[in-house]
């Protein structure tokens, strides 16, 4: 079965004047949905299609984490784990380990 809002399957839609139905088609231009609009006084307004489409969730995107020898994102030009990587919290626990070796060793 076609998606709705394509050619082979538009959103149908029925409005009570022909100012909703320009608010109507406008909105669907805009989103690249291909609508039927009824202009029809006398029935209720059913924009249940277009409805359906608004409800739609946005596509995720996901994050791409560099590996670690492949080029920093930041554009510094060095390897991934020498630049942003050490941004985490393991070079704190690194330090806080360091400390207490060198009171040990004292």
């Amino acid at each position: 079965m076609a998606q709705l809002g394509s050619k082979k399957h538009p959103a149908i839609v029925h409005v009570k004047t022909q100012e909703r139905a320009i608010e109507i088609m406008d909105l669907c231009n805009e989103r690249g949905w291909q609508v039927v609009v009824g202009i029809e006084p006398r029935k209720r307004e059913d924009i249940s299609d277009v409805t359906k489409l608004l409800a739609l969730p946005e596509p995720k995107i996901k994050e791409i984490t560099p590996g670690r020898n492949e080029p920093c994102p930041c554009g510094s030009g060095l390897k991934f784990k020498k630049c942003c990587s050490n941004q985490t919290k393991v070079k704190p626990l690194i330090k806080d380990r360091d400390k207490k070796w060198w009171h040990i060793w004292k």
